[in-house]
């Protein structure tokens, strides 16, 4: 940030104490304006935990740790002549406070300079000012603490040091037991000045968002440097940690609310002069203060700040002491102005251990994405790396800086898959430690999205799985087979057997419907990410999902559990026309439409004699109309994708008329009107359902002519069929990818680049028999309009003719068109090519005709029995 105006001669001087952090920016700062620094510590000794000031940028270095030396250091300070005295960071506030009164600077003075560190002093000084702020207690004693929180606040609430940052030791705390134990822990533990806690303070949880005010004040008239909200995630242990702070627009909601409240609390401290760095929580009733410092923003970087600002806080903290007049001309009363979108992101780690090296080319890699201005690395070798509990132990701080925040978040997301191979760590499982995930069952899109993130993946396959043989395992991830995937004791002892029985995952993922709640089941014992059990159950379970949703206000079929299929004497018909299957199916397996008591009693015998291993079964109301499709993927509850399609008929209409299935996606721009008509259903429904982060497929029955959407169901996983291809082909989006992120708490890419045209898949039938021969994947692919085909059914096996499911098929093609009436018509073409060129054999026949049906086939060979001539 340029000044106006020339430096002023002579050389005038600055002095900053404590200038750790942040703090080693004021030297160059004022250097730029003409001026010397020298430096002043509060202790005897530098601080070792905080990242220590440059010498060389000082003139000349003082110690000033207590009473005695502080007159002494006043007189040397005076001889020099000093125009300002501040604070570099936290520690520094009360003597920079005395100093400069003192001197007869200009000062925030000493009156209040508790209030400014002591945070129970702070929020106590706001209180006699009448400024909303938490309700709170501190003590000596653990006990007390926990006494307070039990009688006077309601949980949760927060303890914490009274003087320490970085949320250092603060916990969120749910019962009395939980806040005996963080008091305890305050109280035997030094805060990250080195300073040893005596007390510990509890303070009412203030729910809401949380923010960054940041200002700069010259004689009690302000700027605001900046305004960011915080976005944090939580870890396994539910404790929320910094993400993302994101640079909010100044006229934005809730921000000019946010300066106006922040006003307050630098007149209720006395804060007249220099910087302010200000954590408020926008609460339902207003905003209410975490804590203000009188230093500059820990998380600023000069460079960054003037990219995407035009100012930063510590040239307009320097022009402010050095030209006050300047200063209040051209910034006082006024706000920021962003030039560009911008983030902070703050990552985590779960590894620990002594840092032996930083690998650059790791670094350079995140350095080289586009919306990365600047990788800050935190520890080199020496350091210790622990596992992320808070922003101290953040290994990364990443500026971050593009035009539209989507860029950011996209290289976010990338930066995941490479912030663990920054630091090479002694002890650590190879020498570039990488995310680890569990696979329950084998989706190639997932497993191929794991190989270009770089993540290892452990894939349990199922004894059928393994058998089908269709879906390979890439080299280099470790395979365990088990009898059935979907047992999680069956899981638990192949990782025993294999020696994982320890081995840190960071997510169970499945796209197997059956397998889900299995999922979540072991990733509570692993300690990891998952779809947790209540909610995959509301997403298996057809009567809890349609109930749920139905409380939810959103028109649902009304449904009847039947406990046993195989007796349904006690079972009351209500209904003119239902829908029977099982209470946690697939694929309209077993699925049928009865239409009396009568039908009702006929398929239970069946069932009976079939001796179904399913037993209990839904009876839901009939609803007509055309089903549609809604599929997509959401990140901490935002719907971030959605696409929406049709089946050419309801599943059960084409399973009754034996024709083969076959969907398409609207599109969203020529046929925008189906997205406006669903999108609201499909938000309701996933936020009744509990769903916050993930894949899903939606069904939904449209009535033509009053445009209702009733819900059908939905799943926690991406749809079946050619779902992911036809979405990749329309939209760009790959459903494995997105799946990855979300398993690992990541946000997936949901840059769409729209396709114009229609892409719709059909199933290609087969014939009752042997299959022989069928076109081959790459023959099908030379069709009109064809633009992927697979062939799941394998010659030699027998296949049977009926079609009783949506998964009875030998294969499927995806298939684009200019028209819905051109993809029918390729549709039919590419079903009939496939059928003429299907050789399969006939079953129940005589030995004389099968020979009959070879000879027809293979005119050219003899296979009659020979006589010797």
């Amino acid at each position: 940030m340029a000044s106006d105006s020339p430096p002023a001669r002579p050389v005038k001087t600055a002095v900053i104490v404590d200038g750790y952090s942040t703090g080693t920016f004021l030297p160059p700062a004022f250097a730029r304006l003409g001026l010397d620094v020298v430096h002043v510590y509060s202790s005897a000794e530098p601080m070792a935990t905080m990242l220590p000031p440059d010498p060389d940028a000082y003139r000349d270095q003082f110690h000033c740790p207590d009473e005695a030396a502080f007159e002494a250091t006043v007189s040397a300070l005076a001889e020099l002549g000093p125009v300002a005295v501040l604070a570099g960071q936290e520690p520094g506030v009360p003597l920079a406070d005395a100093l400069s009164e003192a001197l007869g600077l200009a000062t925030n003075g000493t009156a209040l300079s508790a209030a400014r560190r002591d945070k129970y002093e702070m929020i106590e000084a706001l209180r006699r000012a009448g400024v909303r702020c938490a309700d709170q207690f501190k003590s000596g004693d653990p006990q007390a603490v926990a006494d307070w929180a039990e009688r006077s606040a309601g949980y949760p609430v927060i303890v914490k040091p009274l003087s320490s940052a970085s949320t250092d030791h603060v916990y969120r705390c749910h019962d009395a037991a939980e806040v005996l134990t963080a008091a305890r822990a305050v109280l035997g533990s030094t805060d990250i000045f080195e300073r040893r806690n005596t007390e510990a303070l509890v303070q009412s949880f203030l729910e809401g968002t949380e923010y960054i005010v940041d200002t700069v004040s010259v004689a009690g008239e302000r700027y605001v440097c900046g305004v960011w909200e915080y976005e944090k995630e939580i870890l396994p242990n539910g404790k929320n940690i910094y993400d993302l702070d994101v640079l909010l627009a100044p006229d934005a909601a809730p921000v000019p609310a946010l300066i106006a409240y922040v006003d307050t609390v630098l007149e209720a401290l006395g804060i007249q002069h220099g910087p302010a760095h200000a954590e408020v929580i926008m609460t339902p009733q207003g905003p209410a203060l975490v804590e203000i410092g009188a230093r500059l923003n820990g998380n600023m970087n000069p460079g960054f700040h003037d990219v995407c600002l035009g100012a930063n806080q510590a040239d307009l903290t320097a022009l402010a002491y050095a030209r006050p007049e300047e200063f209040a001309r051209r910034y006082a009363g006024r706000v920021y102005s962003p030039r560009t979108a911008a983030a902070v992101h703050s990552t985590r780690t779960t590894f620990g251990g002594l840092v032996e090296s930083v690998d650059q080319e790791a670094v350079d890699r995140i350095a080289a994405l586009p919306g990365v201005h600047l990788v800050g690395v935190k520890l080199g070798p020496g350091k210790r790396l622990t596992p992320t509990a808070d922003l101290l132990t953040s290994p990364l701080r990443i500026f971050m800086t593009a035009d539209d925040m989507e860029r950011i978040r996209t290289d976010r997301d990338t930066i995941q898959t490479l912030k663990d191979q920054v630091y090479r760590v002694a002890g650590a499982t190879g020498d570039r430690p990488r995310r680890s995930i569990l696979l329950l069952g084998t989706d190639k899109y997932v497993l191929q999205a794991c190989v270009r993130a770089g993540v290892d993946a452990v894939v349990v396959q199922g004894a059928a799985g393994y058998d089908h043989g269709l879906a390979e395992v890439p080299d280099g991830m470790t395979t365990l087979l088990v009898d059935d995937h979907k047992s999680p004791e069956a899981v638990l002892m192949a990782l025993h057997r294999a020696g994982l029985a320890e081995h840190r995952f960071d997510a169970v993922h499945t796209s197997d419907e059956w397998a889900l709640v299995t999922a979540g089941v072991l990733a509570a014992q692993l300690g990891c990410r998952a779809l947790d059990p209540v909610t995959a159950v509301h997403f298996r379970d057809k009567s809890l999902q349609k109930r749920r949703v139905a409380a939810a206000g959103i028109p649902a079929a009304r449904v009847t559990v039947i406990d046993d299929v195989h007796d349904v004497s006690g079972v009351e018909w209500i209904y003119d026309k239902a829908v029977l299957k099982p209470v946690a199916g697939a694929a309209t397996a077993r699925t049928a439409v009865v239409e009396s008591r009568q039908a009702l009693s006929t398929l239970s015998r069946k069932y009976r004699a079939d001796r179904t291993a399913q037993r209990t079964f839904v009876l839901e109301e009939y609803v007509g109309g055309e089903e549609w499709i809604a599929d997509g993927f959401l990140h901490d509850g935002e719907l971030l994708f959605l696409a929406v399609g049709r089946y050419g008929a309801p599943c059960l209409t084409m399973i009754d008329e034996q024709t083969p299935l076959w969907m398409r996606h609207f599109d969203p721009k020529e046929e925008g009107w189906a997205y406006d008509r669903s999108e609201p259903v499909v938000r309701r429904a996933l936020e009744a359902l509990g769903l916050r982060d993930g894949v899903f497929h939606m069904e939904l029955f449209h009535d033509p002519d009053t445009g209702l959407l009733t819900f059908s169901e939905c799943a926690a996983r991406r749809g079946g069929a050619l779902i992911h291809e036809q979405i990749q082909a329309k939209f760009g989006i790959h459903l494995g990818d997105a799946s990855l992120q979300s398993a690992l708490g990541s946000r997936p890419r949901a840059e769409v680049e729209h396709r114009p045209g229609i892409f719709g898949t059909t199933y290609l039938k087969g014939r009752a028999g042997i299959m022989f021969h069928c076109p081959s994947p790459a023959e099908l692919r030379e069709l009109p309009g064809v633009e992927f085909a697979r062939i799941e059914f394998p010659a030699g096996e027998r296949f049977l003719g009926d079609i009783d499911n949506t998964n009875h098929r030998v294969g499927q093609v995806l298939v684009s068109a200019d028209t819905e009436e051109q993809l029918e018509k390729r549709f039919t073409e590419v079903r009939d090519w496939f059928d003429a060129r299907l050789v399969v054999a006939p079953q129940g026949v005589t030995g004389r005709e099968i020979r009959a049906w070879g000879r027809a086939n293979r005119p050219e060979a003899d296979f009659r029995d020979p006589l010797w001539q």
